[in-house]
């Protein structure tokens, strides 16, 4: 029992959903998660990152009713509750307006960039009780350092909820392969993340979804030139400094010590950082630094708090963007 009780406690510290004793994670190739879930061999169909992900479940939403002495049950206006049909739980209290988007809808929105039935997901799961989900893509083109073999592989990401906490979200997000740091860059006008409310139209706008992000191979020539003109600005040791105590003020004493501390690991994060020592002086070895710092020193709350901050719109993506235009502006 006390054994059951330590798995219990290492699944829940990372909040994956488990429903009939089968995690709902599914990842190619690669653990995560502490090797929680299943790993599989290749890259998936939307099909197959459904059943293996745990995403097959429908969520229906239903009138929400008071019992009241002397009455009986009353439904309380404007008021409805997300439930999970296949295990009759509840996900949460949205409006009258909310519309469900169901997990099988939301590969929609990958279909309209590919094709259907195409071989793309490299993960997909489900946290908490089945509330929110999340499903990640490898797109076929890459970007790469011109006479390097520093590569960094373009994927889109998709994270939706069934508790009217927020809208469906897609996003890019860059890897790099050496030492796969989460890149969120700022493109200057390029749209690299949508979001999408729980309305009517939410299918729709998710099937062309696609064109507002510009996952085209313009989207990758442009990251291309903006990655290679980064590896060729020459930044000095001072210019790194100044920029990592304006990423990180010290507003006051009392924070002094603290801001200090993370801007040396910032600063470690660049200069040690796996893969830096071919790009240290440049503008791209300090960005890379600094999503090292992100992705792998920073320490979270837990595994949701990281996974917003690093691919929505959390203090470490917003960093990232801050970072990226202080960098081009150099």
């Amino acid at each position: 029992m006390y054994i059951n009780q330590l798995k219990k406690r290492k699944i829940m510290a990372h909040n994956l959903n488990e429903t009939d004793g089968k995690i709902s994670f599914v990842s190619h190739g690669e653990k995560a998660w502490h090797g929680l879930g299943t790993i599989v061999e290749k890259a998936m169909t939307s099909k197959e990152a459904i059943e293996l992900g745990g995403l097959g479940y429908e969520v229906i939403k239903q009138q929400i009713f008071a019992d009241v002495d002397g009455i009986g049950k009353i439904a309380i206006p404007e008021h409805f509750a997300t439930i999970r049909k296949d295990t009759n739980v509840p996900l949460g209290v949205v409006g009258s307006r909310y519309t469900v988007v169901q997990n099988a809808d939301s590969f929609v929105f990958f279909d309209a960039i590919v094709g259907q039935g195409q071989a793309i997901f490299e993960t997909a799961g489900a946290l908490g009780k089945g509330e929110r989900i999340f499903v990640t893509a490898k797109m076929p083109n890459y970007i790469r350092i011109a006479g390097t073999d520093d590569v960094t592989e373009v994927y889109v990401v998709l994270t939706n909820t069934h508790d009217g906490t927020g809208a469906v979200i897609c996003g890019i997000t860059p890897i790099r392969i050496v030492c796969q740091n989460t890149l969120r860059m700022a493109l200057g006008s390029m749209v690299n993340k949508v979001s999408i409310r729980h309305t009517k139209s939410a299918e729709k706008n998710l099937a062309q979804a696609h064109q507002l992000l510009n996952i085209t191979n313009k989207y990758t020539e442009e990251m291309n030139q903006m990655v290679n003109a980064l590896s060729l600005k020459k930044v000095s040791d001072a210019q790194v400094k100044q920029l990592i105590e304006g990423l990180f003020p010290s507003t006051s004493e009392e924070v002094a010590t603290r801001t200090e501390n993370i801007r040396k690991e910032v600063l470690n994060s660049y200069q040690t950082g796996v893969g830096q020592e071919d790009i240290l002086g440049t503008a791209w070895g300090v960005l890379n630094g600094i999503t090292h710092y992100t992705s792998h020193v920073k320490a979270y709350k837990d595994a949701d708090t990281k996974f917003d901050n690093l691919l929505l719109d959390g203090i470490s993506s917003k960093l990232v963007d801050k970072a990226t235009a202080m960098l081009i502006s150099l």
